[in-house]
Order: C-alpha cells, then structure tokens, then sequence
C-alpha cells in the first residue's frame, strides 16, 4: 500500500504539472491574447491533437499493461518495448508526413498549424506507457518540473499581446518535444532495443487498434467538442470553454492520476491471481474517487463566480455558470475512470469499455449538434455531462457483480453532507469578504478544509466499512 500511495503523489503531481503551466499562466495569457486568439489557439491545437491521437493509436494503456505483465523477466521485456515502440514510431512517421499535406495544402492558420504540428512530432518520442508499466514515475516528474518551469518564464518574458499568439504556440509546442527527448537516456538504463522480426512488430497492431477506438472515441469530449463549437458558433465561444475546461484539468488530472497508477498494479494482480489484493484496491480507488470529485463538484460551484472575473478578467464572466455546469461531469468521469483502469483493461475486457466509449460518443456529437446553435458553449457542456453519463452507467452495468455499488452509498452520503457544509462556509466568506482575490484564496483554503475535516470525522466514527477503511488509509501509513 506503500508503494501505491507513493505512486500515486508520483502520478498526481505529474499531471499537475502537464496542466499547471496552462493554470498558472491563464490570467496573464487570457488578458493579452483575449477570448478570440485564445479560441484560435484551441482551434489549431484540438485539430493537430486528432493528428496526434492517430500516431499514438492506443499504445498509452496497451504499452503499459504489456509492460506491467512482462518486467518480470528482462528477456521479455527488452523484446515487447521494441516490438511496442518500432511500431510507435512507424505510425507515427507516417500521420507526421500526412500532417505536413494538412499544413500545407488545407489548414488556413497556416503558420500556427505549422507550430502545432510539434505536439504531433512528439509521438515518435513519447514511451511514457514504459515508466507507467515499470511503475516508476519520479523519471517523469523530474522532467516536467524542469520543462514547465522554462516554458512558464519563457511566455511571461516574451508574450506581450494579441500579436504574440504564435510565440505562445511554439513555446507550448516545443516544450512537449522536448520533455520527451530528455527522458531518453533513461529509458536504455532500464531496457534495450533489440531486433525482431516484422511480424512480431505487426503483431502488437491488433490491440493498439482496438484500444484505439476508445481513445478517439474519448477524443469526442476533449477535442470534436472544441472545432464542433468554433465552426457552429464562435471563436469567443471557444475561448470561454477553453477557460472553464482549464479549471476542471486539475481536478481530472488527479482522478486521471489514480488510473494511470492503478491500471500496471491491477494487470499485475490479475496476471497472478491475487484476488484479495484486487478487492483491497478497487474499494479503495472508488471510495477516493467519490469523496474527491464529489467535493471538487461542489467547491468549484461554490467559488466559480469570484474565481471567474479575478483568474481571467472580466471579459470571460459568461464562462462563470460554463464552469458551474461542467463541475457536474466529475463525479460521472470519476467513476469511469476507475472501472476501465481497474477493471476492464487490466483484465482483458475491452469489448464492454470500447462499447461504452462509442456509444457515449455518437450521443454527445448528436447532442452537439442540437445544443450548440442554440446555447453555445453550454450546449457543449450539457452534451458532454449527458455522454459522461451513458459511459460510467455503460461501464457500470458491465462490472454489476464485482464492484457491489451498494456498498458505496454512505460514502456518497458523507461526502453530500461534507459538501454541504463547505458551500455555507464558501457562502460565509463570499459575503463577508466579498469578491475579492483574499476572499478566493480563503474559500479554496477554509471550505477544503471543511470538507475533509467533515468527512473525516462522520467516518470516524461511522460503521460503514468502505469509508473508514479509506480515512484510515490516507492518515495511517499501511
């Protein structure tokens, strides 16, 4: 357990890290470039990330829980990186010449396309899937602080005004190929490429496709969602759901970072058998995952009107009720993200997982296609809530037998109460100290807080198993 809780600290400050430069960076970026060149940016990028997406197929779960079932033996694991990797890059290559016609021939942002098209040059370098399956992350961590850290000086120094916009492209851009390229000379201290034949690289294919499908699927919610949006409505439009969509990065990025711990453990404990570790876990991760996106839910309903106008100014105040609706999403996100990365891909079951995606895809396309003429940006938050839905009951329905949702009922009712508490404390500062950037921090800070002191004693003194087990886990070191 040790292990799994300093892997996941590992993990969650990793994805803090990919998305705090976007964080940190927002006010002085949404002020200088301002909501149209901001949407342009999401533009140009969501479509170079579809590009992206292709190269690096499904090789992000099917190279980590390949890696997670074969480090035992170095044998092994030298020949199933380089099978995974060989073909990586053959794909790869072949989507970055096909990007380049786009650039040149098609796109009409021709200049930030060009820029954009870094991100989709990273995936002939990207071998992250190696560190998640070996389960060490402290490799990745160390690369992105240095990395973030460059490219957050980088645009506070150069980036000045609307003008600049292809300056702050290339230094996102940039950095991502070069964190990348760092990682490198870690990855031949630990395996090494070997030749084999063209057959055995072609034969890891078929699952990278089928894993695939999911990930383009998923790319519905965070990408199609964006250019779906520019193209029926607006760039500004745009520009206000790319501002309430970083906010929610941060608490998807800890949720996110319990899968990406939690999938290698489980392919391994499913490859042995070890059917009551397995249990141990799961009961954990969903009880996490509840508590902590239900709290994230409401906090972010809580403090989104004065966290609006005081993080991206005052021409983004129609991303305050965006950023209310789209808080609803987490608990639902919450829950897919541990069945598939528990329960479904470390045992093989991707029929039910590919199923879900697919069809929680085609309803939020459709959706889109009802709500964004009509609400705009809202339109593409209700869409995706409602997708979100169909996916976790999807996943749900599949794993019926062996997560028992019955036994998570208090601790979805602890963590209400818990909620309820910390709005009338948010509510108590708001309206005492009105909204200001004091009166911000001590909404995140005291309602926090209060929500996990809340939780942490109704469960203390609680019977309900699942709950008290959690607590117990967080606060003692077992």
């Amino acid at each position: 357990m040790n292990t799994i809780k300093k892997n996941f600290a590992y993990n969650a400050i990793y994805q803090i890290l990919v998305i705090i430069l976007p964080i940190v960076t927002a006010p002085f970026v949404s002020r200088v470039l301002g909501p149209t060149k901001m949407g342009q940016y999401s533009y140009t990028y969501s479509i170079a990330t579809y590009f992206l997406l292709i190269a690096k197929l499904g090789f992000d779960n099917y190279g980590n829980r390949s890696i997670a079932r074969r480090r035992s033996s170095k044998g092994d694991l030298d020949k199933t990186f380089s099978g995974i990797y060989y073909l990586q890059f053959i794909i790869a290559f072949s989507i970055m010449c096909l990007y380049s016609i786009y650039v040149l021939f098609i796109s009409k942002y021709s200049t930030l396309a060009l820029m954009q098209g870094l991100w989709v040059l990273g995936a002939l370098f990207d071998i992250n899937w190696f560190f998640y399956g070996l389960e060490e992350f402290s490799i990745i961590i160390l690369r992105n602080t240095l990395v973030k850290i460059i490219s957050i000086v980088l645009i506070f120094c150069i980036v000045r005004g609307p003008n600049d916009l292809w300056k702050y492209t290339l230094i996102l851009s940039a950095s991502s190929v070069a964190g990348f390229l760092i990682t490198w000379p870690f990855v031949f201290s630990k395996v090494k490429l070997v030749k084999i034949q063209l057959k055995e690289i072609f034969s890891h294919f078929r699952q990278t496709i089928l894993l695939f499908i999911p990930v383009i699927a998923i790319s519905v919610f965070t990408i199609l969602d964006k250019i779906m949006l520019g193209y029926m409505s607006s760039f500004t439009q745009v520009g206000y759901f790319e501002a309430a969509e970083k906010v929610m990065m941060a608490p998807k990025g800890i949720i996110g970072a319990l899968g990406t711990v939690m999938l290698p453990r489980m392919a391994n404990l499913y490859s042995s058998g070890d059917n009551k570790n397995k249990r141990v876990f799961i009961d954990l991760s969903v009880g996490f995952a509840l508590v902590f996106s239900i709290g994230c839910m409401f906090g972010i309903m809580g403090v989104a009107e004065t966290f609006v106008p005081i993080f991206f100014g005052p021409k983004y105040l129609a991303t305050t009720m965006i950023l209310k609706i789209m808080a609803i999403v987490l608990p639902f996100y919450a829950i897919g993200n541990v069945v598939r990365t528990q329960l479904l891909i470390p045992n093989m079951r991707d029929k039910p997982y590919i199923n879900s995606v697919l069809f929680g895809a085609i309803v939020n396309v459709t959706l889109n296609f009802v709500l964004i003429p009509k609400l705009g940006a809202r339109g593409t938050v209700i869409a995706t809530i409602v997708a979100e839905i169909v996916i976790a009951v999807f996943q749900l329905l599949a794993v019926l037998r062996e997560l028992k949702p019955n036994y998570f009922v208090m601790t979805v009712l602890y963590s209400l109460f818990s909620s309820g508490t910390m709005l009338f404390v948010i509510f108590l500062v708001k309206v005492i100290l009105g909204n200001s950037l004091l009166s911000l921090l001590l909404q995140i800070v005291i309602g926090g807080m209060t929500f996990a002191i809340t939780f942490i004693l109704i469960s203390s003194k609680s019977r309900d198993v699942i709950s008290t087990k959690m607590v117990n886990t967080i606060i003692r070191k077992k």
